[in-house]
């Protein structure tokens, strides 16, 4: 039996082979002209799972505030990444409630309801659409445009928390933008004929908040290609952080430093490597860069398996201060299914209330930190019991095959989709 049709509506292009890459393991296998996707982004696609693009150019979205004959959208093709000439966006991200509510307005304002985007949408004709929850009105706005005008069965996908009031700091900007967010997501939940989330916590909240029964999806792993291999254990134990030092993380990875100038006061024997793509500034380059702990700099994207391979402890940190403590409280980073896939021991840290913690606990899968006084306990303890870090490397493989199979990943999205 042939897949359903399946419109996708998100924010970046699909390229295979980068750090972004959930929806493109989700859709895999699905069939490549029974998917399309819409994005907003200027990149171009280059995805072995899709045939099917519209590109609604947030650069000409700005420009066409302006001038309101500019084309903002077209239908796009596959292309290699080496011979895109990537635009560059009219401003950057948005680093804080102003800038955010300024791009919503710009959207507001700019044109992308476009006799283009109609045309396409006429012409793939989707038999379900299939909706990522971000934290942006104008995709919400967008995505209840595209619902209004095919009214076909919806399927929302939540991967953090972008409803609440608890994850956004309470100030009159970004109060007013998660009141006007609220506005258009619930709008999205009303419609939804299904809804799926990224994690076990996320699943009982939003169940209780919307009265629905979720389904919990992530990224899978294929395991018939890998298999759990133990390793012996260096001498010193070597450590591995790989990702972003932003809202907060930096601290928790400051807190580990700290705590290994006790562990290694005789000898060394504990270290841990941060790559990182971020600038260090001054007070970090300082937190980061002793009793064992290293900075290295960036990682090309095959580097980081291989770095992961060789490490002993996989670090995994959000921040413990109280103004990001819950910023991101009901994520779930797709680096969680690569540490589990890995095969290592995992120490993580955060609070015990945020999504991934609770996810280490639930499944006894990582041995976790909710406190800084915690990190230097847990971190001797690994120090001085080898058999702890290979129980846990152990228990962390056997978690993400039984929580993420790819096949059964797959099958879920499969039958909710064919559901709606």
């Amino acid at each position: 039996m042939e897949n359903k049709k399946v419109l996708v509506v998100g924010i970046n292009p699909w390229i295979d082979n980068t750090g972004i890459n959930t929806l493109i393991n989700f859709f895999d296998g699905w069939g490549a002209d029974a998917v399309a996707h819409i994005y907003t982004r200027d990149k171009l696609p280059n995805t072995h799972v899709c045939n099917n693009f519209f590109q609604i150019s947030e650069t000409k979205v700005v420009k066409s505030v302006i001038v309101r004959s500019l084309k903002t959208g077209k239908a796009v093709c596959n292309t290699p990444v080496e011979t895109q000439q990537v635009q560059h966006a009219a401003y950057s991200q948005p680093a804080g409630a102003g800038k955010q509510l300024l791009r919503e307005l710009i959207w507001k304002f700019g044109k992308w309801k476009t006799k283009e985007l109609d045309a396409f949408l006429e012409e793939f004709a989707p038999d379900v659409l299939f909706f990522p929850v971000y934290s942006n009105v104008y995709m919400c706005r967008l995505q209840n445009y595209i619902a209004n005008k095919l009214k076909k069965p919806v399927v929302l996908y939540s991967s953090d928390d972008n409803y609440s009031y608890t994850a956004v700091r309470h100030t009159p900007l970004p109060l007013l933008h998660r009141f006007w967010l609220r506005h258009q997501e619930k709008k999205l939940f009303q419609r939804a004929s299904k809804v799926l989330v990224i994690s076990p916590r996320q699943k009982e909240e939003y169940d209780q908040l919307f009265g629905i029964d979720c389904g919990v999806l992530t990224k899978g792993i294929d395991f018939s290609q890998v298999q759990y291999e133990p390793k012996p254990l260096g001498d010193p134990i070597r450590m591995v952080y790989t990702g972003k030092l932003i809202i907060g993380r930096w601290k928790s990875l400051a807190k580990i430093a700290e705590a290994l100038g006790e562990i290694n006061r005789d000898k060394t024997r504990m270290v841990l490597d941060i790559y990182t793509t971020d600038a260090l500034t001054q007070e970090q380059e300082v937190a980061l860069n002793r009793n064992g702990c290293t900075v290295r700099g960036a990682l090309a994207l095959d580097q980081v398996q291989q770095v992961q391979k060789e490490a002993d402890v996989l670090v995994f940190v959000e921040s413990l201060e109280k103004k990001f403590r819950y910023t991101a409280r009901l994520s779930f980073s797709t680096k969680i299914t690569d540490y589990l896939k890995s095969g290592k021991c995992i120490f993580a840290v955060g609070d015990s209330k945020i999504a991934p913690i609770d996810y280490f606990s639930r499944f006894d899968s990582a041995i976790t930190a909710t406190t800084y006084e915690q990190i230097g306990e847990k971190l001797t303890m690994l120090a001085e019991d080898a058999s702890l870090i290979e129980a846990y490397s152990r228990k962390a493989f056997a978690c993400g095959k039984q929580n993420h199979d790819k096949q059964k990943m797959q099958k879920k999205l499969h039958d909710t989709i064919m559901e709606a």
